[in-house]
């Protein structure tokens, strides 16, 4: 009995001890040949009822147990970062009930057709509206991009899903901070100038991740956002139906890992309609990481 209990002892601190050394691992240690599969987050999965964006549900989907996480910062009126995907406040905040009429320092919502736009609000302004969501009535606020990196503090990768953003803002507000476990993260359209991105990771010296999206021509597409990028570009994410043999060797001849585009895909399909992890599976024997709406069930799936 006694062997019993100190070998299980033994195994639960081996868990945590790894546990422990992927959430302090860097981008350069968690994307190095050899590491276990990673799951991120995408910044619509589900995680319990808390709405996307907000720190209720990155703690959620720290607490899963995912690798990454994904977040959208965008810019506010007064040059602020805070947590929002869309570029209008409407969907996920209560802005029309908290300024009715819109903007207090305009434009007004007619001119803005009917809509409340992130940058034409103030941080304090924005510091009123709660994100709204039909399954919970807990009131969220917005955070700020500073809040989320300290609540994430280096626990996991973070992927910025840049949106509205400066330059030399975006610099500003990452400075100073530790951000070894940090990538940029863009969309790439074929034929499209990344030249924003590339000085956007110059000026933080943060490493990117590009999606190909809608992409036609995987290979074609990653010589040309290579070419911009160049070594900065770290990951790349593309959905599974087009992946040939070429695309995949060039990958590993530039020292690029790759990520599946799960989340609106076949594999988060089948594994929440048909309870059916063999799609996920299949398509990580090529991948490295998973993007994916239910981190939960991708989890259990590859038995962690």
């Amino acid at each position: 009995m006694r062997d019993r209990i100190v070998l299980a002892i033994v195994t639960f601190m081996a868990c945590l001890n790894l546990s422990l050394a992927y959430a302090q691992m860097s981008v350069d240690e968690r994307l190095a040949p050899g590491q276990p599969d990673a799951v991120m987050a995408h910044r619509s999965a589900v995680i319990g009822d808390t709405p996307e964006n907000s720190l209720a549900w990155l703690q959620g989907a720290i607490d899963q147990g995912v690798d990454m996480v994904h977040i959208n910062p965008q810019l506010t009126a007064d040059d602020q970062y805070i947590l929002m995907h869309d570029l209008t406040l409407n969907r996920m905040t209560d802005v029309e009930r908290a300024f009715p009429d819109g903007p207090p320092n305009g434009p007004t919502r007619e001119q803005r057709g009917g809509k409340d736009y992130v940058r034409d609000y103030t941080l304090d302004q924005i510091k009123q509206l709660r994100l709204v969501t039909g399954a919970d009535a807990t009131p969220h606020p917005i955070p700020t991009l500073q809040e989320a990196l300290d609540l994430v503090d280096r626990r996991v990768l973070v992927v910025l899903g840049l949106k509205n953003y400066e330059i030399d803002s975006l610099a500003h507000a990452l400075a100073g901070r530790q951000n070894q476990n940090v990538l940029l993260w863009d969309l790439y359209y074929s034929g499209t100038d990344q030249s924003k991105l590339r000085d956007a990771s110059s000026a933080t010296g943060i490493d990117v991740a590009v999606v190909l999206y809608r992409s036609r021509n995987y290979l074609a597409d990653l010589e040309k956002i290579y070419g911009q990028i160049g070594d900065r570009l770290r990951l790349v994410s593309v959905s599974s139906a087009r992946l040939t043999p070429e695309f995949l060797e060039r990958l590993d001849a530039l020292g690029l890992r790759l990520m599946i585009s799960g989340f609106a895909g076949p594999e988060d399909s089948a594994l929440v309609y048909r309870d059916d992890p063999s799609v996920w599976h299949a398509a990580l024997e090529h991948g490295f990481a998973a993007s994916t709406d239910r981190p939960d069930l991708l989890l259990e799936a590859l038995g962690r």
